[in-house]
This record gives structure tokens, sequence and C-alpha cells, in this order.
């Protein structure tokens, strides 16, 4: 029996404010409460003689809903139901871009401190096509230090106008940036919606998740736009 969170981040940006990352006993704050679910966990499965285990939780739809139920009860909080969306897990705050080093340096005891149900490291990063090395040096970094790394660099395709690379985001989805088309037929969108890559262009994502996709920065600085003919 998996038992997920979400939201590690806003909880601690209640007590320690939106820039937390920074403050080390925010951090520890956060790893004692993944430890304290771990353990609670580790005491049930001995109480009912089953397996209780938590759930770094890729969230969908939740992210959108605790976020809208919250802010139906408590308003408008900065940080926390501002934003419209709730943080997977314990992922570094989308709006910042940490290096990949850092990003995993940072989250890489959280799943050590309690995730026997599940947990993805993500990093988001330019067009790398013409770059491969660089992507190489952060998988040899992850190797030792990460369990499960997720890679998201652009790929979606405009088949009018034939731009590759990082569409971006619009109201209610994503648009070519050289020629605005956003049918659905004639476009790839990819994202990593969760755990999994998805096309919101095709399958729509709710309101919540869109927001966060759409606020996530990259973690490596390059071009967003893929040509071929590029040394």
């Amino acid at each position: 029996i998996s038992l997920g969170y979400i939201g590690l981040y806003e909880v601690a940006s209640v007590f320690y404010g939106g820039e937390w990352e920074a403050n080390p006993a925010a951090k520890d704050f956060t790893v004692d409460i993944i430890r304290q679910m771990k353990q609670l966990c580790e005491d049930w499965s001995d109480a009912y003689d089953y397996h209780f285990s938590v759930y770094s939780t890729p969230s969908e739809s939740l992210t959108d809903r605790f976020c809208r139920l919250d802010k139906a009860k408590f308003g408008e909080v900065e940080n926390i139901t501002d934003k419209d969306y709730y943080t997977n897990s314990f992922h570094y705050d989308v709006r910042k871009n940490p290096t990949p080093f850092e990003k995993l340096d940072f989250e890489k005891i959280y799943p050590e401190a309690g995730a026997s149900g599940g947990f993805i490291h993500y990093c988001e990063y330019p067009v790398l096509q013409q770059n491969p090395k660089a992507l190489e040096a952060v998988w040899d970094y992850a190797y030792d230090r990460v369990g499960y790394l997720g890679t998201n660099t652009p790929i979606d395709h405009c088949y009018e106008c034939h731009f590759e690379g990082d569409f971006e985001p619009t109201e209610r989805g994503f648009k070519c940036p050289n020629c605005g088309n956003t049918d659905p037929k004639t476009v790839d969108v990819v994202k990593r919606t969760c755990g999994y890559l998805g096309n919101p262009q095709a399958r729509p994502m709710v309101h919540g998740r869109h927001q966060e996709i759409a606020a996530r920065v990259k973690h490596m600085n390059g071009s967003t736009i893929y040509n071929p003919g590029q040394a």
C-alpha cells in the first residue's frame, strides 16, 4: 500500500518563505517530514502485516484539485495557492533554475529519507542534439547519486512550418513559436506530464498541471530551437 504526498515545497514555504531551498534549517524540516512518514509506514506494516510505503507522487490532477480546494478556503497565498498548482513530491520549485548538478544534489536525500513506493528526479534542458556531451556529463554525475532520472529536452515539432524545438505555452495548450500553429493534427508536442511523457495538445491537461509545466525553467543554458545544420 503506497501512501503518496505532494506539496513539500509549499509546506516549507508556509514556515520559511518561498526561497527556503537555501536555508539548511528549512531543508532539515522537510527531510524530517519524509522520515516521519517513512517511520509511520514501517509501524503500520508491523501492526497490520501489510507492506506500507511512501510514494513521492507524480500527481497529475491532484496538483490542481488540492490547490483549488485550498485557494477556495484560504484565498490566494503567495508561493502556495497563487500558482494554481502544488509541486510534485520533493521537487525543487520549478520556477527556479539551479544547475542540473545543484538540483540533483539538493533532491537526492529525499528518496533516501523515504521513497520505497517510488520516485523520479528530472532536469529541464534546452535542445541538446548539438551538445550531447553536456547531457552525458549530467548522466555521469547522477549515476551513483540518484536511482531514477528523467531527461526533459524539447522535441516538439510543427508539420506546417517544420519548426523543431520548444513550443510556447498558451492559456489552454501550446503553440509553435515560429508560425503559431496549435492544431493537434499538425503539431507534435511532447512534455513530461508527470513521470511519463505525454502530448498535451492532443490530450489537454487539467489547469494546474498545465500551469506547472508552463512555469518550468531550464536548468541549463542553450537554444530551444533545433537546427540540424548547426555544428
